[in-house]
């Protein structure tokens, strides 16, 4: 079997709420990321639960990736590239090693 059929690709959980510029911000580079590195997206607007809402409302947006809250607030775009770059790297070598 090949390679690509054992590669999933990172499952990317966005956390936002509408009128957030911040969570604008940040879907923008998901967006313009998306054109180089594959990954599966998941939006949830925080309003939609309220256990959702208590818990993320003054952190949004929150950018969870293979579960693992990775960056929030304030989001750098390279800081989120490589992010994700690093994490289907990882899965290639787990699977080639």
């Amino acid at each position: 079997m090949s390679e690509q059929k054992f590669l999933a690709p990172p499952q990317v959980t966005f956390y936002t709420k509408a009128g957030c510029h911040l969570c604008e911000d940040a879907r923008d580079m998901l967006d313009d990321i998306a054109a180089q590195t594959s990954f599966e997206l998941t939006e949830i607007d925080i309003r939609s639960d309220l256990e959702i809402f208590e818990q993320y409302r003054y952190r949004i947006p929150v950018i969870v990736i293979n579960e693992t809250i990775l960056i929030e607030g304030r989001i750098d775009y390279s800081e989120l590239a490589h992010a994700l770059g690093s994490t289907q790297e990882s899965a290639r070598k787990q699977y080639t090693d």
